[in-house]
């Protein structure tokens, strides 16, 4: 039986800072960089946003199969932690520039999407797929799953204070575009240094490797997958409640102008909406114990949503509005922490069922459904944007175009969460079961060997 250490207990999710920093910084300013700082047109804003992120939702299915198919001697998933991390970062810092021309330049930050995007899917699965090596215990994997989770939103609530600072600071000794790329070199960095340390605390783990074992087939893969309904349906109501999560984000910067008359305000609503994900991921393991997985999730999402629809149309002012980023997102942290674990069951009732070890590039959906979420989102946001006609320089705001930001904000997300809500009910595998599974693939592999 694997079970984690102590540095593993103290420490584990600390990638996830680092990561979400840099998310942080694509998810809230990448558009609002495009249109206001870049000062791009809309088209290709759209063009940008929309091809990269769905190449980069292929891609995420790819780093999966990579996993799959790689073998390294001495591990399968923490190598990679290693190896990506540094190229992450160059790619990175070239989202965050204006090199030449509108359309040149568009190019660039396209390049630097994508190929940014797909090295870090792949070590990002990886480290997601740790999970299921480091323990064999369902309580030690939501532990592991929530820590995860707790990590990435602490991550975005350091993003969403830093990066506004930190470009306040530098706009006025640099040229706006200049503070971002370097904003991003250093997020880039601190995301290097926290994969590290997940990868040096995991030595000993991961090291149970057969060279001489035939690799997975793409025959393999696919069977994994079209027999796996409850992957299916889970798939569909992250990407939906996701598109709904990181719009807000997004649109943040463009409530807070538009709506509130006050860009500062994007700070303290970022900060509250991710730190009350943190606090409400810390608490998974406990509704898990008391409702189950599926349960839990279903519960807390529904909670969110209705909690958004009712800020649509109450959050007249600043101070209600930030109370009610914080109430939702506390109910969308529970179910948030549980998203690794959610998949890791996929994995192992897909082992389960077909005999093939296939959970790398089932894990990869977890970053699939980001994917989805955040193309769906940069369409729409920009979509919204060109109808109302938004200019980044002007003075004086309709009220129309006020109400279009106010509904795209709230109205549209609080929707988009409850209709998220329609496929998680063919999602039919419970923690008990899965455990069962677990213990009889691994009674499989004794008699085998």
């Amino acid at each position: 039986m694997n079970r984690i250490n102590g540095k593993i207990k103290a420490v584990w999710g600390i990638s996830e800072v680092g990561f979400s920093v840099m998310a942080t910084m694509e998810t809230s300013f990448f558009v609002f960089f495009l249109t206001d700082v870049a000062q791009m047109p809309l088209a290709i804003v759209a063009a940008i946003t929309g091809s990269s992120a769905l190449i980069d939702a292929i891609s995420a299915v790819i780093a999966g199969i990579v996993i799959d198919k790689v073998k390294f001697r001495d591990c399968k998933f923490r190598k990679w932690l290693l190896i990506c991390p540094p190229f992450v970062t160059i790619f990175f810092v070239l989202m965050f520039t204006k090199i030449g021309g509108d359309m040149v330049a568009g190019v660039l930050v396209t390049i630097g999407y994508v190929l940014s995007h797909f090295i870090w899917n792949i070590c990002w699965t990886a480290n997601r797929n740790l999970i299921q090596v480091l323990s064999d215990d369902m309580d030690e994997r939501s532990f592991l799953s929530s820590r995860i989770a707790m990590g990435s939103s602490l991550g975005k609530v350091l993003g969403s204070y830093l990066i506004p600072f930190l470009s306040g600071i530098l706009i006025s000794m640099l040229t706006g575009v200049t503070a971002y790329t370097s904003i991003a070199l250093l997020g880039g960095l601190l995301f290097w240094i926290c994969y590290y340390i997940h990868y040096f605390i995991t030595a000993g783990y991961d090291t149970d490797v057969d060279l001489n074992k035939k690799a997975v087939t793409f025959a393999d893969m696919g069977k994994s997958l079209v027999s796996n309904p409850h992957l299916i349906a889970l798939l569909f109501h992250d990407a939906l409640r996701l598109m709904a999560w990181y719009g807000v984000a997004a649109t943040a910067s463009y409530y807070s102008k538009v709506v509130l008359e006050n860009p500062g305000a994007t700070s303290l609503l970022l900060v509250l909406f991710y730190l009350g994900s943190a606090i409400g991921a810390a608490f998974s393991g406990f509704f898990v114990k008391k409702f189950g997985s599926k349960k839990t999730t279903f519960i807390g999402i529904l909670a969110c949503a209705i909690i958004m629809g009712i800020g649509y149309f109450v959050a007249v002012n600043e101070v209600i509005g930030y109370v009610i980023m914080f109430v939702c997102t506390l109910f969308f942290g529970v179910p948030y922490g549980l998203t690794s674990n959610l998949y890791s069951m996929c994995g192992a009732y897909s082992e389960w069922k077909t005999g093939e070890n296939a959970r790398g590039v089932i894990m990869s959906f977890c970053s699939l459904g980001i994917k989805i979420g955040i193309a769906v989102r940069g369409i729409l946001i920009a979509a919204v944007l060109g109808m109302i006609k938004y200019d980044p320089n002007a003075t004086v705001m309709t009220d129309e175009s006020k109400a279009s930001i106010r509904f795209l904000f709230m109205g549209v997300m609080a929707i988009a969460m409850l209709v998220s809500l329609i496929p998680l009910i063919f999602y039919k595998l419970d923690d008990k079961k899965v455990e069962e599974m677990e213990k009889e693939i691994t009674e499989r592999k004794k008699s085998a060997a």
